[in-house]
């Protein structure tokens, strides 16, 4: 496939997968009538049964008897997250739907109260002397991890009805500001000018002009999505207040951890050196993606090289657009040449039909993998338009796919089968550097610089660019607890722009709204340091792999992502030789990427 100069175009039906919709039928029978009332009464029963349990909670417990208890835990998670699963999906496919937003607030509540009810077993768990748990440590089997995350957070777990307070508290305060925060920015479409026309876009097609080839057409996609976001950013900003005066009201101020990103990093299991590690490596690195963008300026021959000019594409070069059914090919060809079993699984998503590919109105915007249950296949929800970005995101999900499959295999147990966080991008990412790899091979010169422009394209916008979110979070969760009003919050994002790109990217005055449109600092805080932390972790792999080759990696590789969250990432990594508690193991990384700018400076 090739990059290209041809002037954006609309994206037919046929490319843009018209059509390719998942059934989730597999996920819950249905959301309402006979069968659904069966799911909940099923629910019912197994609460009542785990319930009944508590009487056998003692010190002196058995391990036989233990087992049976820590099995009823994991169908009763089954069942919470299959409807979990399932509601987030179904309004995934229509945000502004009243059936999928009032399904998805029936779900929680019931979710929220099956939580509580078997609350008490985590917190009993968690009361054990050291010797009782490890007593019960020692036969607990695939469920070692779990039960050991468990006892972690300890000293930040409060009263049962506490615990019960909060839950009941989120379901109709964060989830509800969250569904809120969704329901607002996923109504907007876009009014973009386009050679001459004005043209009503969805927020996936209007990304798509982040990358034209016409400055003139990214610069007014941008100018349209960040102006809507400017006329909503009062409501939104106060969302994103309270969300964070939430987030650290029950973080540090009733669970007593030592900062807001302490909360995210008990659990993804990480230790906060190693975070705060990483984080500096990459703030220290900006002028990586400095001179890469000084370098971009000078190839496309801009003396004004402005933030709405970094997704350029290169300038020599042809992009082609691939139907749905072209770009699946590729992807599944490309993952076969690493590993048959790695294609396989992919394949098995897509057979399944559970992957939502149809760009429309109204649907979530970005995409996601939804690891459900290990008896599940994996689903999938993108917008597919044919273009290459588009590609390489359905090799990056299906990379998550692959990873959740690949882990029920081994531990085929629901409470470590999902990888955590920091581990999570590890198959994703994988997945888009072969697909890049390939198209390199294939490529002209023209082309191959074009992708490698890509690729760095890429990797700011998953490690810089995602770095530097969380250094904004840091901030601004501090200054929300100390009182900042919206205004306020959005000059601070534009510092901290300037501090990511310094003299090498102009950044126009209304990018300082551009918080605002960024879901994760919404609904996971803190969540974005997993992407850098995931693609750094993965050119230190992505190495091994160049220098051993498929046959000798793949096992390795592969075993890495078996483990699921059997195992803590630290013990996962350093059993494959990584010390990432050291900021030389994430400065590698940014050597890697060093060696592709200076190639790119040598053809610039």
């Amino acid at each position: 496939m090739q990059r290209g100069t041809e002037q954006a175009m609309a994206v037919q039906p046929a490319l843009a997968a018209k059509g390719i919709r998942w059934n989730l039928d597999e996920v819950l029978p249905a959301r309402s009538g006979k069968l659904f009332s069966n799911f909940i009464e099923q629910l019912e029963s197994a609460l009542v049964e785990f319930e009944s349990g508590r009487s056998y909670l003692n010190d002196e417990i058995s391990s036989d008897q233990f087992l049976l208890l820590m099995k009823s835990y994991e169908q009763l998670t089954k069942m919470i997250t299959r409807l979990g699963s399932y509601s987030y999906m179904y309004f995934s496919e229509d945000t502004r739907s009243q059936d999928s937003r009032t399904f998805k607030a029936r779900a929680e509540e019931i979710n929220t109260d099956a939580a509580n009810r078997i609350l008490f077993f985590e917190l009993w768990w968690k009361s054990l002397d050291i010797r009782t748990s490890k007593r019960l440590l020692g036969r607990s089997g695939s469920y070692a991890y779990f039960l050991e995350r468990m006892l972690k957070a300890k000293p930040f777990t409060l009263k049962e009805e506490v615990e019960q307070a909060i839950n009941l508290k989120d379901s109709t305060g964060r989830s509800a500001l969250l569904q809120l925060y969704h329901q607002i920015r996923d109504s907007f479409t876009y009014e973009v000018k386009i050679g001459g026309e004005e043209k009503k876009l969805t927020e996936e097609r209007l990304r798509d002009l982040f990358y034209s080839p016409l400055r003139e057409e990214r610069r007014a996609a941008y100018e349209a999505q960040l102006t809507k976001f400017k006329q909503n950013t009062d409501v939104l900003g106060e969302i994103y207040k309270a969300l964070a005066r939430d987030w650290r009201n029950e973080g540090i101020k009733l669970r007593k951890y030592s900062t807001p990103i302490s909360v995210r990093n008990l659990s993804n299991d990480v230790p906060d050196a190693a975070v705060e590690a990483m984080l500096e490596v990459c703030q220290k690195n900006a002028n990586v993606f400095q001179d890469f963008f000084r370098a971009k300026a000078k190839i496309l021959g801009l003396t004004d090289f402005a933030r709405h000019d970094i997704y350029a594409p290169y300038p020599e070069a042809q992009e082609k657009q691939l139907s749905w059914e072209e770009g699946a090919k590729l992807v599944l060809e490309t993952f076969g040449t690493f590993n048959e079993e790695f294609a396989a699984m992919a394949r098995n998503v897509i057979a399944s039909n559970h992957v939502d590919a149809e760009p429309r109105e109204g649907k979530l915007g970005g995409a996601y993998c939804m690891g459900i249950t290990p008896e599940i296949v994996p689903y999938i929800l993108t917008s597919y338009t044919g273009k290459t970005r588009s590609i390489s995101t359905l090799a990056h999900e299906l990379g998550h796919a692959i990873h959740g499959q690949l882990a029920a295999k081994k531990t085929r147990n629901q409470l470590t089968f999902e990888a955590t966080l920091p581990m999570a991008e590890t198959a994703s990412v994988f997945g888009e550097m072969i697909l890049t790899d390939r198209l390199m091979k294939e490529a002209n010169e023209a082309t191959k610089r074009s992708l490698l422009v890509e690729m760095l394209d890429e990797e700011y916008a998953t490690i810089g660019r995602q770095a530097f979110f969380v250094l904004f979070e840091n901030e601004a969760h501090d200054k929300i607890a100390t009182g900042i009003n919206v205004d306020d919050l959005s000059s601070l994002y534009l510092e901290n722009l300037r501090a990511q790109f310094g003299s090498s990217v102009l950044i126009p005055e209304y990018f300082k709204y551009e918080w605002n449109l960024i879901p994760h600092i919404y609904q996971t805080p803190f969540y974005c340091y997993a992407y850098a932390w995931g693609n750094l972790l993965v050119l230190a792999l992505y190495k091994q792999f160049r220098d051993e080759g498929p046959k000798t990696f793949a096992p390795k590789y592969m075993k890495i992502l078996s483990a699921g969250s059997s195992a803590s990432p630290e013990t996962i990594l350093s059993e494959a030789g990584f010390d990432i508690q050291a900021k030389s193991f994430w400065q590698g990384g940014f050597d890697e990427i060093s060696r592709s700018v200076a190639e790119l400076q040598r053809t610039a």
